[in-house]
C-alpha cells in the first residue's frame, strides 16, 4: 500500500520520538541504578564519618575503652543506626568484640563475634542481601584505643529525602517523555503540512497543465530550496508550454494565411479565365505561375526545416571548412543587390576554420546575409566578421536595418514567426528562414545569438567548434 508523504513524515517523527523516549528511559535507568547509587554511597561514607566521630568522642573521654559505663548510650545510638540499616560494632585493640548493635537487639548474628578478620565485602546472609563493612580506627593522642566496624546492607537503603527525590524524578521524567512524544507528533504533523502541502499544490498544478491549463502559476515560496526549485520549474514549464501553444496557434494562423493568399489568387484568376471574364494572356499566366512558384518555395522550405530538425549532427557531412572563404563566395552573390540599394557591405576576416557541413552551413550564411540586405534601408551599412575565439569559429553580421523589438527576440527563431507582418510581407519574408538557420546551427552543436533594438539594426553571432587542420 502506498502512503502519502505527510503520512510517512508523521510516522517517521513518531518512530523517532519513540526511539528517543526509549533512549531517555535507558539513560534514566542507568542514572538511578548506577550514578545515584554512587551519590548515596558517598552520602553513606559521610554518615560513617559522623558515626565514627560520635563513637570516638565517647571512648576518648576517659582512660581506655570502658564498655559498661557507656552501654546505655551506645544501645540508644545503635538502635537509631539499626533503623537506618547500619550495624555498629566496636572492638578493642586485640580484636575482642565490645559492642554490636545487632547482638544488642538479639538478632541472629552470632558469627559477628570474633570475626574481626573477615573480609569487608563478605555477605552476612541472616541480615539479607550483601553486607559491606568498613573499618575505622579509634585513636587518642596518637595511640590506638580500638576500632569500629560499620556494616550496612547492599543495595544501600534510601532515606526519606532520597525516596522523595527518586519518585519526583520518575514523575518528572514520565511527564517529560509524554510531553516530548506528543510534541514530536504535533511537530511531525506541522512539518508534514509544511512540506507535503506545497508538493500537493505543485502536483495539482501539473495535472491541470496536462489538461491544457497553462495560465495559472504555482508561485509559492517555502524556504526549502528543493521545493522552491520544483515550484519554479513547474511554473517555467507552464510558461514554456503556454508560449509553445500560442506559437502553435500563431503558426496555424500563419500557415493558413500564407497559403490562402496565393491559392485565392490562383482560384479567382483561373475561375475568371474559365468563365471567359479574363483572357489567358501570357502576362496573366506568368503571374499565376509566380504564385505557384511561391507556394512551391514555401513547401520546400518547410520540408527543409523538418528535415534539418529531425537529422542528428552525426548525419551531417562534417569536415574542416574555411568559413572566411565561404563567406566571401556568398557575399559575391549579393553584389548586384547591394549595389542596387546602395548598401555598403564589408567583410573583416581572419583565420576562421570550423568543423561543419559546407552545404548546410552555407545556407546559414546565405539566409543571414539575405535578411540583412532585405531589412537594411538604402545607403545603409552591413558589416561581416569571421574569426576564431576561445576554440570557436565565429561568424558575425551587423546590419543597419529596422531592428527587432525586445518582446520579439525570444521567438524570432520559431518557424513562421514574423516580427512585423506588414514589413515582412513587403520584404517577402515568410518567417521560415531564421528557423532553418537555428536548426542547422543546433545540428552542428553551435550557438546563435542576436542583439537588436528597433530602428538600430541587429547583430547575429554564430559560433561553431573550430578546426585546427
Amino acid at each position: 500500500m502506498k502512503l502519502k508523504l505527510n503520512s510517512k513524515l508523521v510516522i517517521s517523527y513518531v518512530l523517532l520520538a519513540a526511539l528517543l523516549s526509549l533512549a531517555m528511559l535507558l539513560v534514566s535507568k542507568y542514572f538511578l541504578e548506577s550514578q545515584f547509587q554512587v551519590y548515596v554511597s558517598h552520602k553513606q561514607d559521610m554518615k560513617n564519618e559522623e558515626i565514627l566521630e560520635m563513637v570516638s568522642r565517647i571512648f576518648t573521654a576517659g582512660d581506655g575503652i570502658k564498655y559498661d559505663a557507656r552501654l546505655s548510650f551506645l544501645s540508644s545510638f545503635g538502635d537509631s543506626l539499626s533503623e537506618q540499616g547500619v550495624v555498629l560494632m566496636i572492638y578493642d585493640t586485640i580484636g575482642n568484640l565490645l559492642y554490636c548493635s545487632s547482638l544488642d537487639k538479639e538478632k541472629s548474628c552470632a558469627h559477628v563475634g570474633g570475626s574481626a578478620n573477615m573480609p569487608e565485602d563478605e555477605a552476612c546472609s541472616d541480615l539479607g542481601g550483601a553486607y559491606a563493612r568498613k573499618r575505622y580506627e579509634i585513636v587518642r593522642d596518637g595511640s590506638p584505643l580500638g576500632y569500629v566496624l560499620l556494616g550496612y546492607h547492599k543495595p544501600i537503603h534510601y532515606d526519606e529525602g532520597d525516596t522523595v527525590f527518586v519518585e519526583g524524578f520518575k514523575r518528572a521524567f514520565l511527564v517529560t517523555t509524554v510531553v516530548f512524544f506528543f510534541a514530536s507528533v504535533a511537530f511531525g504533523l506541522f512539518m508534514a503540512v509544511r512540506i507535503a502541502g506545497p508538493i500537493r499544490r505543485v502536483t495539482e498544478r501539473t495535472k491541470r497543465i496536462s489538461d491544457g491549463e497553462y495560465a495559472e502559476r504555482v508561485n509559492i515560496t517555502t524556504g526549502t530550496a528543493e521545493i522552491d526549485e520544483l515550484s519554479s520549474s513547474v511554473d517555467h514549464l507552464a510558461e514554456s508550454l503556454q508560449t509553445q501553444f500560442m506559437l502553435k496557434k500563431r503558426m496555424a494562423h500563419a500557415y493558413s494565411h500564407e497559403f490562402r493568399t496565393p491559392l485565392t489568387t490562383l482560384q479567382t484568376n483561373i475561375e475568371a479565365i474559365i468563365d471567359g471574364l479574363w483572357p489567358p494572356t501570357n502576362e496573366r499566366m506568368e503571374s499565376l505561375l509566380a504564385e505557384i512558384f511561391r507556394l512551391s518555395r514555401m513547401v520546400s522550405e518547410i520540408e527543409k526545416l523538418v528535415e534539418i530538425q529531425v537529422k542528428e549532427s552525426s548525419g551531417l557531412s562534417v569536415a574542416p571548412v574555411d568559413i572566411s572563404e565561404m563567406t566571401d563566395r556568398i557575399l559575391l552573390s549579393f553584389d548586384s543587390l547591394t549595389k542596387q540599394k546602395g548598401i555598403n557591405l564589408s567583410h573583416e576576416k581572419s583565420r576562421c576554420r570550423a568543423l561543419a557541413d559546407e552545404d548546410k552551413f552555407s545556407q546559414v550564411i546565405f539566409n543571414l546575409v539575405s535578411n540583412a540586405v532585405k531589412y537594411t534601408d538604402r545607403d545603409g551599412d552591413i558589416s561581416v566578421n569571421t574569426f576564431e575565439r576561445d576554440g570557436r569559429a565565429v561568424f558575425s553580421i551587423k546590419d543597419g536595418g529596422i531592428g527587432i523589438a525586445q518582446k520579439d527576440l525570444p521567438y524570432i527563431f520559431e518557424y513562421l514567426y514574423r516580427t512585423d507582418e506588414s514589413r515582412a510581407r513587403d520584404s517577402g519574408g515568410n518567417g521560415i528562414g531564421l528557423s532553418v538557420v537555428k536548426a542547422i546551427v543546433d545540428a552542428h552543436s553551435g550557438t546563435i545569438n542576436v542583439e537588436s533594438a528597433p530602428e538600430r539594426g541587429s547583430v547575429f553571432t554564430v559560433t561553431l567548434p573550430a578546426s585546427r587542420s
